[in-house]
């Protein structure tokens, strides 16, 4: 396992690109610092798997400036956020890709 991290800047989405043979087991997502202090907008956060975008949660200065995931990705994706006073960091670990066999389910 290694630790990974990202800054996603504001209009400015990211392209993950895992490796072959790895998975991202994407953990928290969080606000960075914030510019203007007196917006409590609600930013979107967004990955796109095979071209649908889909929504990943919500974020807000005031009420949940971080978010947990449990969420493994075993192919390249984007992510993205609307927010524009500022970035938003992405954490997890990649490791690499579990063998199936008895104890995984076969993949379809």
């Amino acid at each position: 396992m290694e630790f990974w991290g990202v800054e996603v800047k504001s209009g400015q989405p990211l392209k993950v690109n895992l490796g072959e043979g790895k998975v991202l087991h994407l953990s928290q997502a969080c606000l960075g610092e914030i510019k203007n202090t007196k917006s409590s907008d609600s930013v979107c956060l967004y990955v796109n798997v095979d071209g649908k975008k889909l929504v990943l949660g919500t974020l807000n200065s005031e009420k949940l400036p971080q978010q947990l995931f449990d969420l493994v990705f075993d192919k390249d994706f984007q992510i993205s956020h609307n927010w524009k006073n500022g970035s938003v960091f992405f954490y997890g670990y990649k490791a690499d890709q579990p063998i199936d066999g008895p104890s995984y389910p076969s993949r379809i």
